[in-house]
């Protein structure tokens, strides 16, 4: 159930972790919080035996995202990531021709995920900053899970480099970045991420993934 559940549906400011507590078990809690709340947050919907469903990326770190599959397997529970990119044809079609054999193995990636410009001056600038979070973290996510989910394969290093730039209010944030992802195959995939696309630019955001592949044979 939502909440709260009745007319006429303002916002409410009770704590999180006071909602949790009176719900019935089993239920599922959404998570929509900034990135570094998010584990917290998790942690108190398992305790209270609710599944979850949490947004990207579900932790900072792989400490914490351990901790949470220990609590969840204990008790029987789910934690899925909102990962919506899984869920355009486009990403499904690259899936069934990949794992048909019809593309050979992944080789070599490029993608890249750069949000407007104006979001520096929501509430991005009170969280998204260099202590907290960056944008390969944020938005960068969801062409690792991408390339995994079309091809199987599973990433076994990530290396990050980022730029720091300032918001409006004079907070710094990795707003530029740029990562290099090594896979289980030897492929590489580099992510390009930025609270940078300019406002004037058209649509509201410039995004996309390019997927080289090989069957090993000449011109293919």
């Amino acid at each position: 159930a939502a909440f709260p559940d009745v007319p006429p549906f303002k916002p409410r400011t009770e704590p999180y972790a006071d909602v949790i507590a009176a719900m019935e078990p089993r239920q599922l809690v959404v998570v929509g919080l900034p990135d570094q709340l998010h584990f917290d947050a998790v942690m108190t919907a398992l305790r209270h035996d609710q599944n979850v469903l949490c947004v990207k990326p579900l932790v900072l770190t792989v400490r914490e995202s351990e901790i949470i599959e220990r609590e969840a397997r204990s008790r029987g529970l789910m934690v899925a990531v909102e990962y919506h990119k899984r869920f355009d044809d486009r990403s499904h079609m690259a899936r069934q021709r990949y794992r048909a054999g019809l593309f050979g193995d992944f080789k070599l990636g490029a993608a890249c995920l750069f949000e407007k410009w104006y979001y520096r001056h929501s509430n991005f600038q009170n969280w998204f900053t260099t202590d907290s979070t960056d944008a390969f973290t944020y938005i960068g996510c969801h062409y690792v899970d991408l390339v995994h989910f079309i091809t199987g394969l599973v990433p076994t290093a990530i290396s990050l480099y980022g730029v720091r730039d300032r918001f409006p209010n004079g907070n710094e944030g990795w707003l530029w970045t740029d990562a290099r992802v090594i896979w289980s195959n030897g492929a590489v995939l580099n992510v390009q991420n930025a609270l940078g696309f300019p406002d004037a630019a058209p649509g509201s955001n410039t995004q996309g993934v390019t997927m080289y592949c090989s069957k090993g044979d000449a011109g293919a």
